[in-house]
């Protein structure tokens, strides 16, 4: 017999992680989204409610809000006779570089598909999740969405056709991400993104894009830590959000293995090795630089998470 109501967690996640500007992403355990879906006769996908933090920045409109158009899509492809009511209560918030509307875009694709008869697969839901995430940013990028559906550390091997491949990051990886009371929009980030790129910085980025994978397959958290450099991205973004070169050189000085810009910002994630420490004194010394400089700060101190999943 089918269901006809769902409530689905989708995770925060970072993505990039330094050198894998919207290849790389990983998801986190807190915060989350909170997306609900019901059966209804009428055909279509409507928003009834949205609340929780930063609930007056999300998008209404069923064409603009991530969660709709990643539920539709769903419907559409799993020939869906039936149409959904959506609700929304947001634990990552909007311009966060958290991964805020990729969460929705994965919660809602997630939840559609657990109302359908016959359920789709993780990497057909990615492609849905990403067509929503496209019209919140206005680029179809899946390295959010990707790691939010599947938990763990993902890499979009290729765009057309996307694939994604899953891996299970280090037990002993923990994150810090840091969100400053900072606006940055993921739409104004792209807009500052080169156009070309010199050879002598790509080649850095491949290297150390490379290394990043296989400490990841190989557990070797120090290796992921050397393997974050961003001399493409990063650098054009860090105007957006002030301090954050103070604020990552005090994560390291804390005892971080890397310290870098979340997705577009202005996050600021930090690695550490659980094994050694347990993260707490990162998270205080990034707090205190954007607190000294009268900036409100949340830090979330763990590790990474699980994807998407029914409550």
């Amino acid at each position: 017999m089918s269901i006809d109501r769902v409530e689905v967690i989708a995770p925060a996640t970072i993505a990039n992680l330094g050198s894998g500007f919207d290849v790389f992403g990983i998801a986190l355990k807190e915060p989350y989204d909170v997306i609900g879906a019901k059966r209804v006769s009428e055909p279509g996908v409507r928003i009834v409610d949205v609340t929780g933090v930063g609930a007056n920045r999300v998008a209404l409109d069923t064409k603009r809000n991530t969660a709709s158009v990643a539920a539709s899509e769903v419907l559409k492809r799993g020939n869906a006779e039936f149409g959904l009511d959506i609700s929304i209560r947001k634990g990552v918030r909007p311009c966060s570089g958290m991964g805020s509307s990729g969460a929705s875009a994965a919660g809602g694709a997630f939840a559609a598909n657990l109302l359908l008869d016959k359920q789709m697969s993780l990497s057909d839901l990615a492609i849905c999740a990403a067509l929503g995430e496209q019209a919140s940013s206005g680029t179809l990028h899946a390295d959010n969405v990707a790691p939010s559906l599947y938990g763990g550390f993902t890499i979009i091997r290729s765009y057309d056709p996307l694939e994604v491949v899953n891996v299970a990051p280090p037990a002993s990886l923990g994150i810090v991400a840091a969100l400053p009371d900072i606006m940055v929009s993921t739409k104004d980030a792209r807009g500052l993104l080169p156009k070309s790129v010199e050879m002598r910085k790509l080649v850095h980025t491949v290297g150390q894009a490379s290394s990043l994978a296989v400490g990841m397959s190989r557990g070797d958290v120090q290796l992921i830590g050397r393997s974050v450099s961003d001399v493409i991205i990063e650098p054009v973004r860090a105007p957006l959000v002030p301090h954050l070169k103070e604020a990552e050189a005090a994560a390291m000085k804390a005892g971080a293995v890397a310290s870098f810009l979340g997705g577009s910002g202005p996050c600021v994630a930090s690695f550490f090795d659980l094994s050694i420490l347990d993260g707490k004194a990162i998270g205080e010394a990034v707090r205190r630089v954007f607190e000294s400089k009268g900036v409100k700060v949340d830090v979330w101190v763990d590790g990474w998470g699980k994807g998407c999943r029914r409550v």
